[in-house]
């Protein structure tokens, strides 16, 4: 069975840790539903846990976070170091939201706030994961973007809003800005806790979104074959 090593750089709003937990267990819950039959072990980053070996894990995923890369916080400083030499060492590693953007910040692009402002909802993307090209709908929450590539990616999916929403790097990477994990439900939940911190608006059109069909399924099964290869 392969163990997945789930780096988790958020702690959950309170209001929502009952029903949730935290984002490695609502990968966990994602990667089950799909029948992935997966272990886990969790690190959590913001306290200064980091796997010390790449074999460890079959494969390590840094979760989404509300922090941003260029906030100045150590444990940032610390997980860009962690990105820099596993990636030396070959270890795969999957990149969602935060993940996404910390990844390809770490290994020579860059990650800001976008001045495009929030992407909120479901978004629709022109991706080519698999061959050909075709639409990748999935949720997203985030006011940064990766920018710039690393001299080494390979965009796999992005449109006008978001051009650089996955990425492969050096074919042991792999990055997502938005959310697979996410439910409809989770997303409505946590715009709850938002509200007064975004323009109505923009929630209102988000949440007008999660009526359209995701491809998190498709998303997810890829995931799964990157870990287990």
């Amino acid at each position: 069975m392969a163990r997945l090593g789930l780096l988790e750089t958020d702690t959950l709003y309170d209001e929502l840790i009952d029903e949730y937990g935290s984002y490695g267990k609502m990968f966990a819950g994602f990667f089950d539903a799909l029948g992935g039959q997966l272990s886990y072990r969790y690190y959590q980053v913001q306290a200064g846990e980091f796997p010390q070996h790449p074999n460890e894990c079959d494969a390590y995923l840094i979760t989404g976070s509300k922090a941003g890369v260029y906030d100045p916080l150590p444990w940032i400083h610390a997980l860009q170091n962690w990105i820099v030499d596993f990636h030396r060492q070959r270890a795969p590693i999957i990149g969602i939201c935060f993940g996404h953007q910390i990844i390809a910040h770490s290994l020579g692009g860059c990650a800001a706030k976008s001045d495009k402002g929030w992407g909120l909802g479901v978004l629709n993307c022109k991706q080519t994961l698999q061959g050909g090209e075709s639409s990748l709908r999935l949720i997203h929450s985030h006011q940064d973007q990766v920018l710039t590539l690393p001299p080494t990616a390979v965009r796999l999916a992005g449109c006008d809003f978001c051009p650089n929403a996955a990425l492969a790097i050096d074919n042991n990477v792999l990055t997502f800005q938005g959310h697979p994990e996410f439910s409809p439900a989770y997303l409505r939940r946590l715009l709850e806790q938002r509200k007064g911190r975004i323009d109505s608006e923009v929630i209102e059109r988000a949440l007008a979104s999660l009526a359209t069909p995701t491809d998190h399924e498709q998303v997810g099964r890829y995931l799964l074959d990157f870990i287990k290869r």
